[in-house]
């Protein structure tokens, strides 16, 4: 009879020790990000992106980031992307705001420093939220840049 008493005993103790392994794998650590491949690094992001608003127009303006080689990739290209807001949008300072890609410019036969330019129409009565992210020939997308409002 002992031998039974023990049995259920350790029983027990092994399926609490796999609930509690099972329970605590299932828990991680950090920010979770889309896959990279071996190997490949992604873009600098751009720092300085301006606006000049012009008219009913809005002409964005950054230059190409340089990149550090062992740590970066070179710049292939840009991604401009919008947000618009009604003013009822804009008076909810919680809620996500949503980018759309507007544009793609490639940064090809251009070297880091050099002023990339985008216009884009402003629709009245809206606010205008403007970013970019920039890629490597690969595809990569690197980190946004600083984000311009603007409103008409």
């Amino acid at each position: 009879m002992p031998s039974i008493r023990l049995l259920r005993k350790t029983g027990w103790v092994t399926a609490a020790c796999v609930g509690l392994f099972l329970l605590s794998s299932g828990v991680g650590c950090g920010r979770k990000l889309l896959p990279i491949q071996p190997g490949a690094l992604p873009p600098p992001a751009v720092a300085d992106l301006t606006h000049e608003v012009r008219g009913g127009d809005i002409l964005l303006s950054w230059s190409i980031p340089p990149f550090k080689p062992g740590k970066e990739s070179e710049v292939a290209g840009f991604k401009i992307l919008r947000a618009r807001q009604t003013v009822d949008e804009t008076e909810c300072p919680t809620c996500p705001v949503s980018f759309q890609v507007i544009g793609d410019i490639a940064a090809s036969g251009r070297h880091p420093g050099s002023r990339m330019k985008f216009r884009d129409a402003l629709e009245p009565g809206l606010k205008h939220l403007y970013k970019i992210t920039s890629y490597t020939v690969d595809g990569l997308a690197g980190k946004d840049s600083n984000t311009v409002v603007a409103a008409d």
